[in-house]
């Protein structure tokens, strides 16, 4: 019998800056692991960036060369380019970000391939223009991927998909190449030496770009509520942005000594060996990849009770969560924690540890993805759709 032809997959994304962002690194993931005898992917950006210039992508990647949503050349090159690839052969688009959303289903849909969309987030970015657009384009999308129930419930709400055409496969993270449980105490000292952190203390490491969204100011306000009762207490802050401001607070607070600034870090999993706890404050939060990697560190995680936050954090059994902007649970949570009576701590760590052993695995994801592919490209309509607790 001869063996089938792997199928064709155009992945489509707005753009492509960094393989550490959260959707870029999922995305990343699954290109890289679709099992090669199924499938063959490749990539169309609407705008390029360094890193793709670099020749990062592991396929065949193009740029579409038109970026501006509501301007006709933008989709009259798309839709050349659909018809180009469903000449080549591509079987289904699955589609990432907001832009590539509202074109793709529509165009693609009129040259006879069928569209898979992902949401990732609370919709922090719908506006009513947005809103509008995708409940229009929404008829031609096969298929939605969420990565939480919470973003389901939202992008069904908002968008106007009924819960049965969403599916939900949960974040995948690849087996970790060395031990990411914490240091032991005799090697921690040189590691916080060589981050210019203190030596000795208690560190709440909060990993984030430095956005509003994600109200660091909450995590420093916390921090100086705690520097009496937990006087060793100090937050490390890793992520991009602007720091001036949170220094500026730090300072105005008294804790300007007790919030440290690493910036963007490659090593964000040794880093993680050394902390003692994860923290999490924003605004919004689909799921969120910071507290899989909290997890898979064995720290319990404190964070805000937005979006799938709670799915993520089971309150009181892998660490806490608190209301959204209460800077006196937050305080109270990291106070109980950093004084880790009973080995409260080490406990919760090691049960979000399970949890995302059990969840996040890189294969359950790809496998979640490759069936929902099978299931669109053979147009088995009625089947359940995929979704991994």
């Amino acid at each position: 019998m001869e063996k089938e032809s792997p199928v064709r997959i155009l992945f489509v994304i707005d753009n492509f800056t960094s393989p550490h962002a959260g959707t870029e690194g999922q995305l990343l993931q699954l290109i890289a692991n679709l099992p090669v005898d199924r499938f063959q992917p490749e990539l169309l950006l609407l705008r390029s960036s360094d890193y793709v210039e670099a020749g990062n992508m592991p396929c065949k990647t193009e740029v579409l060369g038109g970026s501006k949503l509501f301007s006709i050349t933008t989709w009259l090159a798309m839709f050349r380019f659909a018809r180009r690839k469903k000449k080549d052969g591509i079987a289904l688009c699955h589609v990432f970000f907001n832009d590539s959303s509202v074109i793709c289903p529509p165009v693609f849909s009129l040259v006879g391939i069928p569209t898979v969309i992902s949401r990732r987030d609370m919709g922090y970015w719908y506006t009513g223009k947005y809103l509008r657009a995708l409940r229009l384009t929404a008829r031609f999308v096969r298929g939605v991927v969420a990565n939480s129930e919470a973003v389901k419930r939202v992008t069904a709400l908002k968008e106007g998909y009924s819960s049965s055409r969403i599916s939900v496969i949960y974040n995948g993270y690849p087996v970790p190449d060395s031990d990411p449980s914490p240091l032991p105490p005799e090697e921690r000292p040189a590691v916080l030496s060589a981050l210019g952190l203190p030596t000795s203390g208690q560190f709440v490491a909060l990993v984030a770009n430095l956005r509003e969204i994600k109200r660091i100011g909450d995590a420093i306000k916390a921090i100086a509520k705690v520097s009496e009762p937990v006087p060793d207490s100090h937050l490390v802050l890793i992520g991009a942005g602007d720091q001036e401001p949170y220094r500026v607070l730090a300072e105005s607070l008294g804790v300007a000594d007790r919030v440290h600034f690493l910036g963007v870090r490659s090593d964000v999993r040794d880093i993680l060996r050394t902390m003692d706890a994860g923290l999490l404050c924003s605004e919004s939060e689909g799921y969120s990849n910071a507290i899989v990697e909290y997890m898979q560190a064995r720290l319990p995680v404190i964070a805000s009770d937005v979006g799938g936050n709670s799915e993520a954090v089971e309150h009181g059994v892998t660490g806490y969560l608190f209301p959204r902007g209460d800077i006196t649970r937050l305080a109270a949570c990291l106070e109980d924690l950093l004084k880790d009576q009973d080995g409260l701590a080490k406990a919760m760590g090691e049960a979000g540890y399970q949890k995302a052993h059990r969840r996040h695995g890189l294969q359950t994801m790809i496998e979640s993805h490759a069936a929902l592919y099978a299931r669109v490209v053979s147009n088995r309509v009625g089947l359940p759709d995929v979704e991994v607790r």
